[in-house]
């Protein structure tokens, strides 16, 4: 190289020698840029030239080459030009060879000068963003890029995006958008979408950008054990989840099922499991719809349920017990054993009914044998009478099994009843009359010393007078009531047989519970509200109604209640609501009194302090004269009463009935108690919209 000693000087330097001068470039350079060349002190010579080059690395390019003898040799001149850089104005092949650290160096005989160092450069940063990082199927993307050359120039070219998606468009001004949407059946996951902008003159650069797409269920398979089911036995539904792509998703899937009176049964299985439910043997007959969800995705199967004939035989003493517990009308023939002896009875008993019969048989102890064929029963007892039978109930009612005995009794009570009525109007007449006597006598001495005009009014006073006597001396004569002052007398206007000024807490307009000792009974899992008067001895007339009221009338939930001197319970069990959903009917009845109370509260100077509690866990419940009485297993009731005791005008359940309503209720967490997490409810929430997508797709599916 003819500059070998000389540029190995100049390249560390901007020297300038024998008064040529040069004007410096820019820091940085693009391909395809102007470089701009300006010398000053140009003299001529009469050989040689004014070669001006540009040296990158390695690489020489003669940019300028002009004879010597050109320039004037009296006075300095000077000369500027410039040169595109790309391959034309170069007359190179390869641009890369120039991408880099470069320099200008002039020459004119003995003088060279050069410009400081340089940088060209084919760079272009890209940067891209998107509206969001998380986007569902199917769903529009929208994606924003700036692009600027490495010279801080904005990019005027073309950009082109693949992977994900594909799209080519002009760029200008450095700034360009693309909207483009996911297929909706991609797999869930981290997508990457690489952007590449360029320009004609091989300027380029890229970007990637990435966002998630998210796992969508789009589809829930169900499958049934079976289409048809017999009351009291297993019945199995399974559920997968699919999302988008048809992959199996985990999570867990809400089931209602529906009877055909619209009663509901919620419950939960895991996706990808089997999950058994348990119908009991007085099931609605007919058809059932099964309704799974998942997210929003919802899907319905409905099966039948089969009527059955069954039912239970139970011996106390001699009385023969039959209790139909299928779900139709029992229809058969038993045969009832009594020793050697057998009897048949034909039976036609409907659902929920039950059906007595006495057994009797010569004075001794036999073994009763009940058997239609499905149940049957077998048991030692007492037996008197004087031959072996069966009667039923119905037909023997008490007054034809006593019939002697009780026109006796009619005859006894009747004649009672006379005497004392004919003794009572002898006494009432007696007193009438002399009553009567002295008005009239009081009348006619005052008719004698009235002047005749003014007898008459007088007369009629006194007349008035009289009979307003009679009548508060009949008034006295039966005051033998134990009705209250304000409904006793003749009044009969403004008469009634209820003192309404009194308040009676014994009346249960509602069902009634009674906690004892079930030996005969049912399990179920049920739900107990427990609400704790603090100060009921002190409450007055009005603090004592609104109390009863928010118990009774207010309870329409179909739990029976147990009222404790202090404390009230209020059961529910699938043996009275009919359904085993009965967490949430307790809730809503406690939220229900809650506010009752906190209404009367703000309203009376007479506080109710109260506190309630709610709990579930099995009780063996049966129904006995017209009462639920339940046995409780475990903490079933105590933990309620205890939860009813923790703290004052709140509704307060357990982690039991928090877990069960997790998506229906909002709550605070509490203290422990007896090692039981407990929470306050501060709101129930509303799943209408639910509701009604259920609706519509029952809708649909009839």
């Amino acid at each position: 190289m003819r500059y070998t000693f000389v540029l190995m000087f100049i390249l560390t330097s901007s020297f300038v020698w024998a008064g040529i001068s040069m004007s410096e470039p820019a820091d940085i350079y693009n391909l395809g840029d102007k470089l701009y060349i300006e010398l000053d002190g140009l003299r001529g010579a009469e050989i040689g030239n004014l070669n001006i080059d540009l040296i990158c690395g390695n690489r020489t390019i003669n940019l300028i080459k002009i004879r010597a003898r050109d320039f004037s040799l009296d006075e300095d001149q000077s000369y500027s030009t410039d040169v595109i850089l790309n391959s034309g104005d170069l007359e190179i092949l390869n641009l890369n060879d120039i991408i880099g650290e470069c320099q200008v160096v002039s020459s004119l005989g003995a003088s060279v000068a050069s410009t400081k160092t340089f940088t060209i450069s084919n760079n272009i940063f890209v940067s891209a963003s998107l509206d969001k990082t998380l986007y569902n199927p199917g769903e529009a993307v929208t994606v924003n890029i700036e692009a600027v050359k490495a010279n801080g120039d904005l990019l005027n070219g073309f950009i082109e995006s693949f992977n994900i998606t594909s799209f080519n468009k002009v760029i200008e001004n450095g700034i360009a958008s693309e909207i483009f949407s996911m297929p909706e059946t991609n797999e869930a996951g981290i997508y990457h979408l690489n952007i590449r902008a360029y320009d004609l003159e091989q300027n380029e650069g890229s970007v990637t950008v990435s966002f998630d797409l998210n796992q969508v269920a789009s589809s829930i398979i169900m499958s049934l054990s079976n289409t048809e089911v017999i009351p009291g036995e297993n019945f199995t539904i399974g559920v997968e989840v699919f999302d988008q792509s048809g992959i199996e998703m985990e999570g867990t899937v809400f089931v209602k099922i529906i009877s055909p009176e619209n009663e509901e049964t919620e419950s939960t299985i895991q996706a990808g499991e089997f999950n058994t439910f348990g119908f009991i043997s007085n099931s609605s007959m007919g058809t059932w719809k099964a309704i799974t969800s998942f997210n929003d995705v919802v899907e319905g199967r409905e099966f039948e349920m089969l009527g059955i004939q069954k039912v239970e035989f139970d011996i106390e003493d001699s009385v023969l017990s039959i209790t139909n517990v299928g779900n139709i009308l029992y229809n058969k023939t038993i045969n009832v054993q009594i020793g050697n002896k057998t009897m048949v009875l034909e039976l036609k008993i409907d659902v929920g009914e039950i059906r007595k019969f006495n057994i009797g048989a010569p004075n001794g102890e036999y073994e009763v044998m009940i058997n239609d064929g499905d149940s049957s029963i077998s048991q030692q007892v007492l037996l008197t009478g004087n031959a072996v039978s069966i009667s039923d109930f119905k037909e023997v009612g008490i007054f034809k099994s006593y019939s002697i005995v009780w026109i006796f009794l009619i005859i006894v009570l009747g004649g009672t009843g006379f005497v004392f009525f004919m003794k009572y109007r002898k006494t009432k007449t007696i007193k009438e009359n002399g009553i009567i006597k002295r008005i009239i006598k009081r009348i006619k001495r005052t008719k004698d010393k009235l002047p005749i005009s003014s007898a008459r009014p007088e007369l009629r006073n006194a007349v008035a007078n009289a009979k307003a006597t009679i009548k508060s001396h009949m008034a006295d004569s039966l005051h033998f009531t134990d009705k209250s002052p304000a409904v006793q007398g003749l009044d009969t206007k403004n008469y009634s047989h209820k003192d309404k000024s009194m308040v009676d807490l014994t009346a249960k307009t509602t069902g009634i519970a009674e906690s004892s000792l079930v030996l005969k009974g049912e399990k179920y899992m049920s739900a107990i509200l427990a609400l704790n008067i603090k100060n009921y001895g002190d409450l007055g007339k009005v603090a004592k109604e609104t109390l009863h009221k928010a118990v009774t009338e207010e309870q329409k939930n179909k739990g029976v209640v147990d009222w404790r001197d202090d404390y009230i319970f209020v059961v529910f069990s699938p043996i009275v609501t009919k359904t085993y959903h009965n967490e949430i009917l307790a809730t809503k009845t406690g939220m229900t009194i809650l506010n009752s109370l906190n209404v009367h509260n703000k309203k009376f100077k007479d506080k109710i302090e109260f506190n309630l509690g709610v709990h579930a866990g099995e009780l063996i419940t049966a129904k006995v004269g017209g009462k639920l009485k339940y046995t409780s297993i475990g903490n079933a009731v105590s933990l309620a009463k205890r939860i009813s005791d923790s703290d004052s005008k709140k509704l307060i359940v357990s982690d039991t009935i928090r877990k069960k309503l997790i998506r229906d209720l909002k709550v605070d967490k509490g203290k422990e108690i007896g090692g039981n997490q407990v929470y306050e409810v501060l709101k129930i929430k509303d799943r209408t919209a639910n509701e009604a997508k259920l609706k519509d797709l029952l809708k649909r599916m009839k």
